[in-house]
């Protein structure tokens, strides 16, 4: 399929959006690759374990272990020394340090956890907890309207041809890339919407 861009009127630079964005020979520069990507389907990933945090497990784990072994191999010399401070102090010492490595680590992934979370408020995109059905669906209504969009590469504009959305949908007229992820939300309502697919009385 070809389509004409109705800015330039030409066919020739017009690609699909998908096709665009795919392309590795004429890569498009990142913020243009940015207004024009996918609308995202499924809830992000969960949080992994950050660096920092593993660091502080793994260093809790190592001075666990050191204890317990010192514990072992030190039975004999405690019966020698007699003071209640120093054996406590021994004991509990070591244990003390994991407690607090531990915690280190806890505060580091929560840290981290809230950093992500505020930078996907700040993009607009819903964390995992706000993932609903009808977000969902919604995301599907606009991934389709967005499959069904061309670029022009010599004008930089988006555009959908007569009838790519649904083949009762209007052509639109060229869309700024900067206006082109409102362009996919409106359309995607237009066209899919639950007022668009009630039943005409």
């Amino acid at each position: 399929m070809t389509a004409t861009c109705p800015q330039c009127t030409a066919s020739d630079e017009a690609v699909a959006v998908p096709e665009a964005l795919a392309d590795a020979r004429r890569p498009l520069d990142e913020p243009v690759r940015a207004q024009l990507a996918a609308p995202l389907l499924l809830p992000p990933e969960p949080e992994g374990v950050g660096g920092g945090a593993i660091t502080c497990y793994v260093l809790a784990g190592l001075v666990g272990l050191l204890q317990l072994r010192s514990l072992v191999a030190e039975k004999s010399r405690d019966e020698e020394v007699r003071d209640a401070a120093y054996q406590a102090g021994a004991v509990l010492g070591p244990w003390i340090v994991v407690a607090l490595l531990l915690g280190i680590g806890v505060a580091v992934q929560v840290a981290r956890r809230r950093r992500r979370a505020a930078k996907a408020r700040a993009a607009g995109l819903p964390t995992r907890e706000e993932w609903s059905p009808e977000l969902r669906d919604q995301r599907k209504r606009q991934f389709r309207v967005w499959e069904a969009a061309w670029l022009c590469r010599r004008c930089l504009v988006a555009f959908f041809p007569d009838g790519a959305v649904r083949p009762d949908f209007p052509a639109s007229p060229a869309i700024p890339v900067g206006e082109f992820p409102l362009w996919v939300v409106t359309a995607a309502e237009r066209a899919f919407g639950p007022e668009a697919m009630a039943p005409r009385t």
